[in-house]
């Protein structure tokens, strides 16, 4: 009889280990996943934000191309911080022969990169998220840091 008593508390210490380990598993399993949906919606907020800078960008070098000479400064919207925590920058990069918007979060870990393609003269710049300036200046050069830069 003193024999059943022990494999039970065996088979009971066995069942909890088991269960122990598989739930650790999961549990590990489920916060590679949320971290890499993470880096998913980081990466598809910081192509959001620079596809709507390149819009705007766009929009200015086609009204510089009226032919009339003046200075317009639009202000979108941007949140401060993706994904609530994250800060990230807007810069425009003169490479050899093109230019570059760069959205870019460090602490994320991503970049997303947009060819330019205007007449209008393009100013390496650049800007923290949430205060962003697009500017066109005198209708000669877009910016990102405003007219007064």
């Amino acid at each position: 009889m003193t024999d059943r008593a022990v494999s039970i508390a065996l088979t009971h210490a066995l069942t909890v280990a088991i269960s122990t380990v598989l739930v650790s598993g999961l549990i590990i399993g489920a916060g590679t996943l949320l971290e890499s949906q993470e880096q998913t919606v980081g990466e598809t907020q910081l192509r959001e934000i620079g596809s709507d800078a390149v819009t705007y960008i766009n929009t200015l070098d086609r009204l510089n191309r009226t032919g009339e000479n003046v200075t317009v400064t639009a202000e979108p919207d941007y949140p401060e911080r993706i994904l609530g925590s994250y800060r990230y920058t807007i810069a425009i990069e003169n490479r050899t022969g093109s230019n570059t918007l760069v959205v870019r979060s460090e602490q994320l870990g991503r970049s997303v990169e947009f060819d330019i393609e205007t007449r209008t003269n393009v100013t390496s710049s650049g800007t923290s998220g949430g205060d962003v300036e697009i500017s066109l200046c005198e209708g000669d050069r877009l910016t990102l840091a405003g007219c007064g830069s």
